[in-house]
């Protein structure tokens, strides 16, 4: 499952901003990535859409990275 939900993170990102690469799971959006806060507010928008949750603004800190946001998704979708 967090294997899916990955691929379809991976897809949002790259909509989102398309010419950057995720290298590692382990890169944090904001320090090692360099994304603003506008485009990780859309990234966040599209995946609280497509899974049909809500992060709130709290929880950002415990994602700053795509391998915290698949487990925050992978542990939201066992509530």
């Amino acid at each position: 499952m967090k294997q899916n939900i990955l691929t379809n993170l991976l897809r949002h990102f790259s909509e989102v901003k398309p010419k950057m690469k995720i290298e590692s799971n382990d890169d944090r959006f904001k320090d090692d990535l360099g994304v603003d806060s506008l485009d990780m507010a859309e990234f966040i928008a599209r995946v609280e859409q497509d899974y049909r949750i809500e992060i709130p603004d709290k929880d950002w800190p415990k994602i700053a990275t795509m391998g915290l946001l698949v487990d925050y998704i992978d542990h939201a979708a066992t509530i």
